[in-house]
């Protein structure tokens, strides 16, 4: 089995939610978002490398949050940059060298599958790059000055994460300079012109951004613990 790491990006400071909490850190079902994150990579694999992504000003309180919920996950805690792309690279240059498939993540995806994180490490062993993706269902207009014009959907997928990628070639991808393009590590991947396999998402993977989406995932949790 190929030595694995995974690289949760956690950059969010609660913003978009209006509160004085980062969103990784606002409470889910008992405990804080990025908790459930870091579990369910550690079911997947408790012995691959974990790396967590945060800005310098959120240690502190990251430190005594895991206290407070006995979360001792080893894990190495790695400064965030200015933009998404540049804590990446950062995470990247604390991946182990015996590390073959690396996974990077947002830190506000709990509810990512099992299945889901299976199927991208395979792919991405195989192909060298893989990202989980959502047939999109709404109707998608682009908008043109004053006028729009239907996108045709089977055209669109919408992209989640964790995407994972050979070692070797997402270190390489990221000697690149930063561009405003780089919206995701497979557009990284993509400009080096490494190829990136579409695997299925899971619809439940959804990005924390709103309070309600965090009404959502709550909703979602209490669902599945029924079964």
């Amino acid at each position: 089995m190929p030595k694995k790491a995974v690289i949760i990006v956690a950059g969010g400071t609660g913003t978009r939610m209006n509160s004085k909490i980062a969103k990784q850190f606002l409470p889910l079902s008992g405990k804080p978002v990025i908790i459930h994150t870091f579990e369910a990579f550690e079911r997947f694999d408790p012995e691959m490398q974990f790396i967590l992504v945060l800005f310098p000003a959120l240690k502190t309180q990251w430190e005594e949050i895991a206290k407070d919920h006995n979360f001792n996950l080893p894990h190495t805690i790695v400064d965030g940059g200015a933009e998404r792309f540049h804590s990446v690279r950062n995470g990247l240059r604390a991946v182990s060298p015996d590390v073959e498939i690396v996974a990077i993540h947002d830190a506000v995806r709990p509810l990512v599958s099992q299945e889901t994180i299976k199927r991208c490490m395979e792919a991405a062993a195989d192909f060298g790059g893989a990202i989980p993706v959502l047939p999109v269902i709404d109707t998608i207009r682009k908008m043109e000055g004053k006028t729009s014009t239907t996108i045709p959907r089977h055209q669109l997928v919408s992209v989640q994460t964790p995407q994972c990628f050979k070692t070797e070639i997402i270190k390489e991808a990221y000697n690149l300079e930063y561009d405003m393009a780089f919206t995701d590590d497979a557009s990284v991947a993509a400009a080096a012109n490494f190829p990136v396999d579409l695997i299925n998402g899971n619809r439940t993977n959804l990005k924390i951004t709103t309070s309600e989406d965090l009404a959502i995932a709550e909703a979602l949790l209490a669902y599945s613990s029924k079964d």
